[in-house]
């Protein structure tokens, strides 16, 4: 498959297949237009009632990463991300903000780009260095970047099987 400028691209069904955690980046960074695009799918998400709750906060200077580490308690790859994007919303907007996460996830994964949902586990700290609203939440983020280790085939039984984890019209 590819894409109108010719520039091959990867079914959903694969980028799903091939996600994977990264917290170990390059130092190579990612080009604005690549930036761009992701945030752009993240902007793409379906929310409730088309409400659109979210702001994303785009962190790409080495200080601000450091210090936005320190407020998420298994965060010390954030410094070495390429970016970050922080997820905003008000209260009740989980699921809506995880759906933008999703969609920035996966359409990083089809441009080559690694990425790692990070918890801001003390939110004070992170309102306080983001400056953001203390009506709106601000617990999530994503760090992105090219990955500095070897891409890995996916995991035989990586998965719980489908028989384990559905249930038909009751629990």
């Amino acid at each position: 498959m590819s894409a109108p400028d010719g520039a091959a691209t990867m079914s959903v069904a694969e980028a799903i297949r091939r996600k994977r955690a990264v917290r170990a980046y390059t130092p190579e960074p990612v080009p604005e237009e690549t930036i761009t695009a992701i945030l752009d799918a993240g902007r793409r998400a379906q929310s409730s009632k088309n409400s659109q709750p979210w702001s994303f906060i785009l962190v790409t200077e080495r200080e601000q990463l450091q210090r936005l580490s320190s407020a998420g308690n298994f965060a010390a790859h954030m410094p070495s991300s390429a970016f970050t994007v922080v997820l905003v919303g008000p209260p009740g907007s989980e699921f809506d903000l995880g759906q933008a996460a999703a969609y920035m996830q996966l359409a990083a994964t089809e441009l080559g780009v690694g990425s790692c949902v990070t918890t801001l586990h003390n939110t004070e700290a992170a309102h306080a260095i983001l400056g953001v609203p203390a009506e709106l939440n601000c617990r999530w983020s994503i760090t992105f970047g090219y990955s500095a280790e070897p891409p890995r085939p996916p995991r035989p039984g990586g998965r719980k099987p489908l028989d384990a984890i559905v249930h038909r019209e009751r629990y």
